[in-house]
């Protein structure tokens, strides 16, 4: 069992509003949670926490999680691979499953503090990345002091022994192996075996633990456990579940070493599937990410740190508020009877509780006093002032901006930028480590594509830039075909993900309008980039962002795959100064310099044609009056004398 459970099970459901934990167990990771404390009473929530929580996840799923390849090297074989690679993985992983994997992945990394990233292919067109809990991961060995330590995992998890049976890698239905092999009977759309009722309840949150969160072979539990040679009546309203486990070894540099399927129960698992990948250089197809690594296998959370601070400040709030409430209904105000006030007076619709009471006539200054409830309230308004104060401390984040506003008077976009890098210094450790767990799973993606996709397999180009020169591409379609574009080893090209930092669209905004006023690029360029960054400004000029666009694939397809040229037309309505602006650029290039005199002449070609489209002849080539005056010129050399 895992003692940290205890500390993901209390972070998942304090967010969710329940604040009475009892019969923690650390030995077995279970504990009771309830909503109503012991007398039954749904006390005071404070939920300074949520806010914080969500503010730190605005922050992460600003980070662009999409597969970013560079090349390794300047040789031209290099570009291809590099080009080649990042086309494969925007065809694979394109841009909504990135967006869905961050909403998937940053919500639990916050709140428990660990999460595993796990490739899953289905068939060529079917593949993904998967978010796995941290109670389903194991690691080997089992007692880590670090995460360098870590030489393989293991991931455990209840399943319907359906799908278990119906994998390509495992034995198909009917085989001895599944003969006398352990699973349980879960209803449909029931609650958890272990749950008494919706809202109060125990259940486990444990390593041995999974998403039906179901108790093992041993217990008592409702659970029917479905034995060897026993024969169940079908029954349709229950499915039968077994547990998984799969475990990766890993080798000294990293590679993946054994995979194992085993299936059954703790007490007695069937291999279902071995294979040693030693010999052939796989990336390992799990990583795991932690949010604030401080040794061992298992990171704490954002969530981790905040909890007692702000469980102290929901208790001293609820004391206030509670002195406020006994004031209203306890506090009373001491009358003196010798003021002559009659008693009709007394009895106003202000709701304050007044005795009246025979004074010391020998004491001075009598006049009416109030007598107050034992607790007070400075005390509880400094704890809960306190407890915030530390809690935004403990949260590093930049409060005032996040707000809106700016520290001092600070209105430049550099300035700006400065503040908002330095504020996502505290971040930097958190998008690294999801940065090399990501981009390692794409890895192992990009490997297991070139088994799974023919060489007749036609891929979408996603991203129109000729940043991905050096492929073969067919500009009719905007598809590269895999027999043309060899699909390169992820060791051979450089993968990571998009940012590694949270970008701001206002920032880049900032930015561009402030090089666009200092003359740093001109009009046409800002409208482009806008367009390129997808930032939210009017830009107008769709014309020559139509050619600009243009002039990219036009690019592409002219490059090719840098020995033979590919064919473009000009056309008498392009817009000729952009095309030549992105030429200029292009032609610029070392990638241009590395390709065959071939391609290098053809590029030449086509920038003079658009420079006649300007009305710029060729240096070789006279210009039409000069043309005209010559042939006006009489003959030179002598001859006759035209008769007229």
């Amino acid at each position: 069992m895992n003692p940290i459970s205890i500390n993901w099970y209390i972070n998942h459901f304090y967010m969710r509003g329940l604040r009475n934990f009892t019969n923690i167990n650390y030995g077995d990771g279970t504990l009771n949670a309830s909503y109503l404390n012991e007398a039954g009473v749904l006390k005071f929530r404070y939920e300074g926490i949520i806010a914080k929580y969500q503010s730190q996840l605005g922050r992460l799923l600003s980070i662009n999680m999409a597969p970013a390849v560079s090349r390794r090297g300047q040789s031209l074989d290099g570009l291809r691979k590099a080009s080649t690679a990042q086309v494969v993985l925007d065809s694979m992983f394109p841009q909504e499953k990135v967006a869905s994997l961050a909403l998937n992945a940053f919500p639990m990394l916050l709140q428990y503090g660990t999460i595993g990233f796990g490739l899953w292919v289905e068939g060529p067109d079917s593949v993904g990345i998967e978010t796995i809990p941290p109670w389903e991961l194991i690691p080997i060995p089992i007692d880590v002091s670090a995460p360098t330590d870590v030489r393989g995992l293991i991931r455990v998890r209840y399943v319907p022994t359906d799908w278990v049976k119906s994998l390509t890698i495992t034995p198909g239905a009917g085989k001895k192996v599944y003969k006398g092999m352990d699973d349980f009977k879960v209803p449909f759309g029931d609650l958890p075996a272990d749950a008494t009722s919706k809202f109060q309840g125990t259940a486990s949150l444990t390593t041995v633990g999974g998403g039906f969160f179901v108790r093992s072979a041993t217990s008592n539990s409702q659970v029917e456990t479905q034995w060897a040679g026993r024969k169940n009546k079908k029954d349709k309203t229950q499915t039968d579940v077994t547990l998984l486990v799969e475990v990766w070894t890993e080798t000294s540099d990293g590679y993946l070493a054994e995979y194992l399927i085993l299936a059954g129960s703790y007490n007695r698992l069937r291999q279902l599937h071995r294979y040693d990948h030693s010999n052939e250089r796989f990336h390992m197809p799990i990583r795991v990410a932690r949010d604030v690594t401080v040794g061992g296998f298992y990171g704490r959370s954002f969530v981790d740190q905040l909890l007692p601070l702000n469980t102290e400040a929901e208790y001293s709030l609820s004391s206030l508020f509670q002195t406020i409430s006994d004031y209203d209904l306890y506090g009373l105000m001491m009358w003196p009877a010798s003021l002559g006030t009659p008693p009709d007076a007394h009895r106003g619709q202000d709701g304050v509780k007044r005795i009246t009471y025979e004074p010391d006539y020998t004491t001075p200054e009598l006049k009416p006093f109030n007598i107050e409830p034992a607790r007070l309230t400075k005390p509880q308004i400094e704890a809960a002032t306190l407890a915030i104060s530390i809690m935004n401390d403990s949260a590093n984040q930049p409060t005032e901006m996040l707000k809106g506003g700016a520290p001092g008077r600070v209105d430049s976009a550099s300035g700006l930028g400065f503040l908002y890098e330095t504020s996502n210094i505290p971040l930097s450790p958190t998008a690294k480590n999801v940065a090399v767990a990501v981009s390692g799973v794409y890895r192992a993606m990009l490997g297991i594509s070139k088994a799974i996709w023919p060489a007749s397999k036609v891929v979408s180009i996603n991203n129109l830039d000729d940043s991905l020169a050096g492929i073969v591409l067919d500009s009719s379609t905007g598809e590269i075909s895999l027999a043309q574009n060899a699909i390169p080893s992820p060791d051979e090209v450089n993968i990571n993900i998009a940012s590694e930092v949270p970008i701001s669209k206002e920032q880049q905004k900032l930015e561009l309008k402030e090089a666009l006023d200092k003359g740093r690029i001109t009009l046409d360029e800002y409208s482009f980039k806008v367009r390129e960054l997808g930032l939210d400004s009017a830009v107008g000029n769709e014309v020559a962002w139509q050619n600009y666009r243009r002039s990219k694939l036009e690019n592409l397809s002219l490059f090719g795959d840098g020995e033979k040229p590919g064919k473009v037309i000009v056309a008498e309505r392009d817009m000729h100064l952009v095309h030549l602006s992105v030429l200029d650029a292009f032609m610029a290039r070392p990638e241009f310099y590395a390709a065959s005199q071939e391609v290098r002449d053809a590029f030449i070609e086509h920038y003079e044609e658009h420079k006649v489209g300007l009305g710029e002849l060729p240096e070789e080539m006279l210009q039409p009056e000069d043309a005209a005056e010559l042939e006006m010129q009489p003959p030179q050399g002598g001859g006759e004398t035209p008769q007229y």
